[in-house]
């Protein structure tokens, strides 16, 4: 089945993101990891729709619907793995303080103490 796509910029897909939707959410540090979602999604059989990607307290979320575990476990892989790539550029990154949570190398951490958040 074809997913149908809505772009909505600024909001939520409401028939999906798209890989170009998902990409535009959330830093060109993470772009990696939005492909590496997308390229999952295309191997698996059922109808799974991607209603949200964005950062969250300095870690990339993807939320998803209708909930299949084995994907939701891949999930929770990149999510972990966000915490390790500068959003901004894709280098090795730390989450960092600074009023807002942001994962971020020391390049562009603009002096953000880096936090440990496990």
């Amino acid at each position: 089945m074809k997913r149908e796509e809505v772009f909505v910029p600024g909001n939520v897909y409401y028939k999906g993101y798209t890989r170009e939707g998902a990409l535009a959410s959330v830093g060109k540090g993470w772009a990696d990891l939005i492909h590496r979602v997308f390229d999952k999604l295309e191997t698996i059989p059922e109808y799974v729709v991607i209603h949200q990607v964005k950062e969250k307290f300095g870690g990339l979320r993807v939320y998803c619907d209708p909930y299949l575990e084995h994907f939701e476990k891949f999930l929770i892989e990149i999510e972990k793995k966000s915490f390790t790539i500068c959003e901004t550029c894709g280098k090795s990154g730390q989450l960092r303080d600074g009023g807002w949570y942001r994962t971020l190398c020391d390049e562009h951490a603009d002096g953000r103490k880096p936090i440990n958040p496990f």
